[in-house]
């Protein structure tokens, strides 16, 4: 039997294609993007990165700068993207996300592009990988740079409390997967657990800008929007401090706070 698709992913909404040569263009450089992305992956994991290891030997020296240059290069791939016209973006306040420190920043996450900007914005950002990746050809990137699942998760904790006490921001996204065009999912309350944990700031951050479809889960690689190239607007939204849970019981504390950042993230309209 045919799986069902989730109804919340579904495209019938879309508007029909007005230019066949530009939805056809977005199509060609969104897949182009894609594949300079993957090559320019594979030159830095097989080339740049061994040659990075020889001048930065100490592994904090190393973590500190991978960071920086991974978000540097991130920033050049949404240039890259705005060039060729496969999207375009705007930040609230860009400076605020350049200056944060032991943060856990937490936003929706409706595309695939989500990581690519927040990373190129946040220069000193660390994330919770899956597990695989560190054996997968991506690895020489991952393993020396993000916090990996595949720990308890006491011990997963102890390595976002270190990233975050060297000054590293942890980007979350909490629905775990991409927000679907209709709707959202269930906040997952691991961001919230790592905050209270750590006694870190969270700073949620609203990604919208428009209809990401091509983008998003279950979205076809090759197709792009029928009418438009992507738009991300960045809204970044104010603090939440832990003062306010202190007193409470563990889980009610992280039930609280994960619903607090949900509120303050879905209050933007966009």
């Amino acid at each position: 039997m045919k799986k069902q698709k989730d109804p919340r992913y579904a495209a019938d909404d879309l508007p029909k294609i007005k230019n066949p040569f530009g939805y056809l263009y977005r199509c060609f450089a969104k897949v182009f993007t894609y594949i300079t992305f993957g090559i320019g992956t594979f030159i830095i994991v097989i080339f740049i990165f061994p040659l990075l290891h020889l001048f930065w030997r100490d592994k904090a020296t190393f973590r500190k700068n991978g960071h920086y240059f991974i978000s540097t290069v991130l920033h050049g791939v949404c240039n890259f993207m705005s060039i060729v016209r496969v999207s375009t973006y705007e930040v609230s306040d860009l400076k605020a996300l350049r200056e944060l420190k032991s943060c856990v920043i937490v936003a929706n996450h409706p595309s695939l592009l989500d990581v690519v900007y927040t990373f190129a914005f946040v220069r000193n950002a660390n994330c919770i990988i899956r597990a695989g990746l560190r054996n997968s050809p991506v690895a020489g990137i991952v393993r020396p740079l993000y916090v990996a699942n595949d720990d308890d998760f006491d011990t997963m904790v102890a390595e976002c409390e270190k990233s975050l006490k060297s000054g590293e921001n942890l980007i979350i996204f909490p629905e775990g997967t991409r927000t679907p065009r209709h709707g959202t999912n269930p906040y997952k309350k691991g961001a919230a657990r790592i905050a209270l944990k750590t006694g870190c700031n969270v700073q949620p951050l609203h990604i919208g800008g428009g209809d990401k479809y091509g983008l998003g889960k279950h979205d076809p690689f090759y197709k792009a929007h029928p009418t438009h190239r992507y738009h991300y607007k960045f809204t970044v939204l104010p603090q939440i401090t832990m003062d306010k849970y202190k007193d409470l019981e563990p889980a009610i504390a992280a039930k609280h706070l994960t619903d607090d950042m949900r509120t303050i993230i879905e209050s933007v309209n966009d």
